[in-house]
């Protein structure tokens, strides 16, 4: 059985590790890329998100390489990200092409109808493919978590490098040491190897210029490069240190309900009722989204950037609460706010985003030096 995933940054390396560890044969597509888009903005509804047309042609690329096993994500609620796999099954399937569409439900990992999916990959039926799905998920959490500790690193590296690209470039390849290693000995040992290889990083003196800028939004925008036109990676060559707590595995331990960082971020967004804060998940990311801004702001970082496609109405709503919040000073934490679509042109991206941090830095330098006349 050939098996193939969408492409979402670093993270293919823990979605890779669940079809291998079950035995079956991995098409891994190509990172996303404008060849590859074309396709699934062909056959795409027009005002979809952005997301559904990239991994769509993720989708049309595998199948056209012989793949005829297809696993995609599914969720509940009111996000329009729960339709995606019957939607694409339908047009792939009006296009012709024969093949098995296999979806993962997490809505609630805890109900464990992701251990049925595993083992539906599983040639072997017997009583091993139960210890398969217990290893193979083991594995993929520990991967997750060392992909989540690259991000990180790269965040709060890449402005400090005193050789442009090298924080790029191990970011690289620690990702390919992730997935290279399938032993959960040697995932462990990874650990501190990775972060020993970031702080081996050439590094110029810190002076307490590089300014503080959380990184959010919706989830497959903001983790995937492609999609957001590397937003993470220009900032830091801007000079900002990037927090970014969003990743996969973060997400992961949500919907297994041990995620406290949300739990109590959520807690942020909801006793800030009185004045707007979003009271339950209304999909996408915005629920969260709304609580890091205020946490972020509470912390005293310098900027706030939100990334989201450009019809996704959950983030366009907690777009336009973070703008009053701001707007009305109840909160000091300067936003910018990124939607993405196939127009989003990079050049326009970078000269808004280049503004941006100017006006940052301006800002600090004001506060800066009205403490030192104090």
């Amino acid at each position: 059985m050939k098996v193939t995933f969408p492409h979402m940054g670093h993270s293919t390396v823990c979605f890779k590790a669940l079809v291998a560890g079950m035995g079956a044969e991995v098409y891994l597509p190509d990172y996303n890329n404008l060849k590859q888009l074309k396709p699934g903005l062909k056959h795409s509804p027009e005002w979809v998100c952005f997301p559904f047309k990239t991994t769509l042609g993720n989708f049309i690329e595998a199948l056209e390489n012989g793949c005829r096993t297809i696993v995609m994500a599914t969720d509940c609620g009111p996000c329009r990200f729960g339709f995606y796999y019957a939607v694409q099954e339908r047009i792939l399937r009006d296009l012709g092409y024969d093949f098995d569409m296999k979806y993962l439900p997490q809505g609630d990992l805890l109900t464990f109808e992701w251990a049925k999916l595993l083992k539906s990959m599983c040639a072997d039926k017997t009583l091993f493919a139960n210890y398969l799905v217990w290893r193979t998920a083991r594995i993929f959490m520990m991967k997750c978590k060392l992909i989540q500790d690259v991000e990180y690193y790269e965040g709060i590296t890449r402005c400090y490098e005193s050789d442009p690209g090298e924080t790029t470039k191990v970011g690289k390849k620690c990702a390919t040491m992730v997935d290279q290693a399938n032993r959960y000995h040697k995932l462990r040992q990874l650990r501190s190897k990775i972060r020993r290889i970031f702080r081996e990083i050439p590094q110029r003196k810190r002076n307490g210029e590089a300014l503080k800028v959380g990184l959010t939004g919706e989830i497959h925008v903001t983790l995937d490069p492609f999609t957001n036109h590397n937003v993470k990676r220009k900032l830091g060559e801007m000079g900002c240190e990037v927090h970014m707590d969003l990743s996969l595995y973060d997400w992961i331990k949500h919907k297994f309900h041990v995620n406290f960082h949300r739990k109590y971020i959520e807690y942020l967004s909801k006793i800030n009722k009185k004045i707007g804060g979003i009271q339950m998940d209304i999909g996408g990311e915005a629920y969260w989204v709304i609580g890091e801004y205020i946490n972020w702001a509470n912390h005293g970082f310098d900027g706030f950037v939100h990334t989201y496609p450009f019809t996704c109405m959950p983030e366009i709503t907690a777009k336009s609460i973070i703008q009053k919040w701001y707007g009305d000073k109840i909160f000091d934490l300067p936003p910018a706010f990124f939607p993405f679509d196939e127009h989003a042109g990079e050049a326009g991206f970078v000269t808004r985003l280049e503004s941006f941090v100017e006006l940052l830095k301006i800002k600090k330098e004001k506060k800066v030096n009205g403490s030192r006349r104090r």
